[in-house]
């Protein structure tokens, strides 16, 4: 009998600890209906507005974290000072449409967050009416500020809007948001109105607005980013803005009929943009400016550009490889020297470049390049002297106006060797 009590006992206390970890239950993860702080006899289709109540559902979620899953109904924002996101949140949209009324007269937004962290947007629709709200009121659909870390925004269609489609402005370099995913979301017709450069009349940005409603998609200060997937079509501005980003990839992506620039680094350090199609855009397909360093450009389709197919004056070991650039430059000429942009690639340096930027260690290689008459260049380097090391090799130039076209009085930082079906045209400098 004593040796069966002590058995029990020993059996009894090996198998304690898992008898006491089974009756603990996990840490719960809150889930929130948006219906269940709606009217019960609230409307479905969008024509009344329910704002607060949703907040109210955004705000029940407890700090440790929570989704908020919203019915495939149509909800209106009527206010622009948005809905207001917090860590560790996930909205769950699939189906469901936000419709920003045609009464919104102040910039604003349908969701801001601030330095926020562990947020996930995934799926739903987002509608502006930018055909009818005044100029200048710029609305965007996500807009984050402050240090985000660790953010997802995935399977969104984003339209009609009058600043971003997704704006994510970090302060600056000491203070970035980081870890930043934007995959297989849509954003067409948004952005701010800006006139081209050469317009008569109505050049620059609309009245009311800045560059940071330039773009369907900006990213200020955003490192370690992807954005994958995505379709940015038809921007009133720009399609893409990326100002001070590092270390990012920019990947199977469309840009198509940006009334501006389609893919746009500015000041940007190790950024890969990777099987890519820019087609359409009403300026440059791709530029890539002002102190961007080891940026990559490789497996991308680029043509139809107002402009060049890529623009790349005053950067630093850019790597340019297995491109097809095709009858870019649909735009005439201008009479200056720094207006002449309708080869598919140039290479020069850009007058008013505040950081005063040498354009050196350039790689441009292996690349198809179509070109017809109407265009100056297959290829146009313009070189002063702070250019140096440009090496082009093994580009297959194919159209009607094969050159490769070098000027200015820093040539001999330029070496051109084993191009296909092209000619060199070295321009004695006249300046």
């Amino acid at each position: 009998m004593k040796q069966t009590m002590l058995l029990l006992v020993a059996v009894t206390s090996l198998f304690a600890p898992l008898t006491a970890s089974a009756a603990k239950p996990p840490t719960a993860t809150a889930v929130i209906q948006v219906v269940d702080f709606l009217p019960a006899d609230h409307v479905t289709d969008g024509s009344v507005s329910y704002q607060s109540a949703i907040q109210s559902a955004i705000d029940a979620v407890p700090g440790t974290g929570g989704t908020v899953v919203f019915a495939p109904i149509t909800y209106r924002i009527d206010d622009p000072v948005g809905l207001r996101l917090r860590s560790n949140l996930t909205l769950s949209m699939e189906g469901a449409t936000f419709l920003l009324s045609e009464t919104c007269a102040a910039d604003g937004q349908l969701f801001l967050g601030q330095g926020v962290s562990g947020l996930r947007l995934e799926g739903g629709t987002i509608i502006g009416r930018n055909d009818v709200w005044l100029t200048g009121v710029n609305i965007r659909g996500v807009h984050l500020t402050g240090e985000c870390r660790d953010i997802r925004i995935r399977d969104m269609h984003i339209r009609d809007l009058s600043s971003n489609g997704i704006g994510i402005f970090a302060a600056d370099e000491e203070h970035p948001s980081t870890d930043v995913w934007i995959t297989d979301t849509v954003i067409d017709n948004c952005a701010n109105v800006y006139g081209d450069y050469q317009a008569e009349s109505k050049r620059g940005p609309e009245k009311g607005s800045t560059r940071e409603d330039q773009g369907l998609i900006a990213l200020y200060h955003v490192h370690d980013f992807v954005v994958r997937g995505c379709r940015f079509e038809d921007s009133r501005s720009d399609g893409t803005h990326l100002y001070y980003c590092r270390r990012g990839q920019f990947t199977d992506n469309r840009i198509y009929r940006a009334k501006m620039g389609g893919y746009f680094l500015e000041t940007c350090q190790h950024v890969l943009a990777a099987n890519n199609v820019m087609r359409d855009n009403g300026s440059r397909g791709v530029t890539i400016e002002r102190k961007s360093d080891f940026c990559t450009l490789t497996g991308n389709t680029i043509e139809g550009s107002g402009r060049e197919g890529l623009w790349i004056p005053d950067s630093a070991r850019c790597v340019v490889t297995g491109n097809v650039f095709s009858l870019n430059g649909r735009k005439n000429n201008g009479t200056e020297r720094h207006h002449l942009w309708n080869p598919n690639i140039t290479i020069n340096e850009a007058r008013g470049d505040k950081f005063a930027t040498p354009t050196a260690s350039y790689l441009i290689a292996d690349n198809i390049i179509e070109t017809d008459a109407h265009q100056l260049a297959a290829i146009r380097v313009d070189t002063r002297e702070e250019v140096r090391d440009i090496l082009i090799q093994n580009n297959f130039l194919i159209g009607e106006n094969r050159s490769i076209r070098v000027e200015g009085p820093g040539q001999d930082a330029v070496t051109i060797q084993q191009n296909h079906g092209g000619k060199v045209d070295r321009i004695i400098d006249k300046e």
